[in-house]
């Protein structure tokens, strides 16, 4: 499931290297690079909203398989663009609604299949192969090193959607199948996921009582005014807003450029960013071993302080080199290693655990309507982010930008990390509970079991 995360960090990664050939060789002008690297954004909000309204009717595996097709025309649409920018922003749109769906998608799928006790951890993968596509995209650009044209690299990079054919091999959760009033299904995927021996009519239980409460419940405005909901939705979109305001998407949409024109120390910027990409695997899978340790909080906490940190001293060497241009030559080492630094800090918590939460953040009744909300405000804020960065760079200078993105890293962070609810060890109907959402007539009929015939 999470594979339609490695298809988005490709994505996200080939701009990188496509950017430098956009703007060196077929000569277009900062405005159209911009619109490149920006319109995946408008995409991604486009597919997240479409989201509530396809599960409505589809499962999510189905709507996953649905994302292909959108990934192969975006992507024709870039191969072919030849020289026409027009069709480099068509086909990024297209790529960024397909992968938008999966930042709804992959989180609630899992938190469905996923047991108390692995949850949070398997919740990470989603941003784990978002590096690792990120990483492919990277060494293919080395490898390829094209100048002239970014055909070959754009179809290596396109054949990674295929990959998300694969989850044509999973069944649906056991909550899906409940929702259908398919318990035969329900006990069948469970057992798919849990081990034929599996034998837990506890869970059964509270999956058929999560069930009613997904099929009876409404977005109420009392749901909305109760505390524990809002308090979620504020923690989700503070992590968002760390995420954003922080420039991480900015890095990573145009790595190549910032290490060619801010440095690289010893290596090439192409090398750099190969370096940078292994860097963000090893400290997301160093954040998916810890967060059941630690919790989402602390790393939270750690992440957003050094990501600030690193964003400060990464602002003091420019305004040092400002005043004084030897110091590039003395401190060449700085620009790499506090980039390298402040993505490492973004891989052990704001990053995985932003996405994370949005599988058990929320009650039943809302789900999927406030995930999608909140995601959309992401790229919203990630597109307006990167629309504005060149402005803000002539408007503030480079130490400045840098240092209010410091200031929103802290600021944001410590909110989110204040307001995040540690679910460790609990399962979906105990978080459910911990909402205390009146439900009326979904009380009365907790204990009411679906029908075991086909699904309707």
């Amino acid at each position: 499931a999470s594979l339609g995360g490695f298809a988005l960090g490709v994505t996200l990664g080939w701009n990188s290297s496509a950017g430098e050939v956009l703007r060196n060789i077929l000569d277009a002008s900062t405005t159209e690079i911009g619109l490149v690297g920006g319109i995946l954004n408008a995409g991604a909000c486009v597919g997240v909203m479409l989201v509530p309204f396809l599960m409505k009717y589809l499962d999510c595996t189905v709507i996953m398989l649905l994302t292909v097709p959108g990934f192969i025309v975006g992507w024709t649409f870039v191969c072919f663009a030849d020289q026409e920018v027009s069709l480099f922003i068509i086909g990024r749109f297209i790529c960024g609604t397909s992968g938008g769906a999966f930042c709804v998608l992959t989180p609630i799928y899992i938190a469905e299949i996923a047991d108390r006790n692995s949850r949070e951890r398997l919740l990470t993968y989603f941003h784990l192969l978002i590096n690792c596509g990120i990483m492919y995209a990277f060494v293919i650009a080395h490898v390829l090193d094209e100048h002239d044209t970014v055909w070959r690299y754009s179809l290596a990079c396109a054949i990674t959607c295929l990959m998300i054919t694969l989850v044509n091999l999973l069944p649906e959760s056991p909550l899906c199948y409940l929702m259908k009033n398919n318990e035969i299904k329900a006990r069948k995927s469970l057992k798919w996921y849990r081990g034929e021996t599996y034998e837990d009519d506890a869970e059964m239980q509270e999956l058929k009582r999560l069930a009613v409460m997904s099929q009876a419940g409404k977005v109420t405005i009392d749901t909305m005014k109760n505390r524990y909901v809002a308090r979620s939705f504020f923690a989700c979109l503070f992590a968002f807003l760390t995420q954003q305001l922080s420039g991480v998407n900015i890095m990573i949409f145009y790595a190549l450029t910032f290490f060619n024109v801010g440095g690289s120390g010893d290596l090439t910027g192409s090398e750099h960013t190969v370096v940078v990409g292994g860097l963000q695997i090893l400290s997301c899978f160093l954040a998916t071993c810890l967060i059941d340790v630690l919790g989402r909080r602390v790393l939270l906490t750690v992440s957003a302080a050094l990501m600030g940190l690193f964003l400060i001293l990464l602002g003091w060497f420019y305004e040092l080199r400002d005043e004084e241009p030897e110091y590039d030559d003395i401190y060449f080492w700085m620009p790499p290693t506090w980039t390298a630094l402040f993505l490492a800090a973004y891989n052990i918590g704001i990053g995985p655990i932003s996405w994370s939460l949005l599988g058990d953040a929320f009650p039943m009744e809302i789900r999927t309507t406030a995930a999608a909300s909140v995601v959309a405000f992401n790229w919203l804020l990630s597109l307006t982010a990167t629309m504005t960065f060149g402005e803000m760079l002539v408007t503030l200078g480079v130490s400045k930008t840098l240092w209010l993105f410091a200031g929103f890293c802290w600021f944001a962070g410590a909110l989110c990390a204040l307001l995040v609810k540690e679910t460790r060890g609990r399962s979906l109907a105990e978080i459910q509970d911990s909402f205390e959402i009146e439900h009326g007539r979904v009380e009365t009929d907790e204990n009411r079991e679906p029908n075991t015939g086909q699904t309707r």
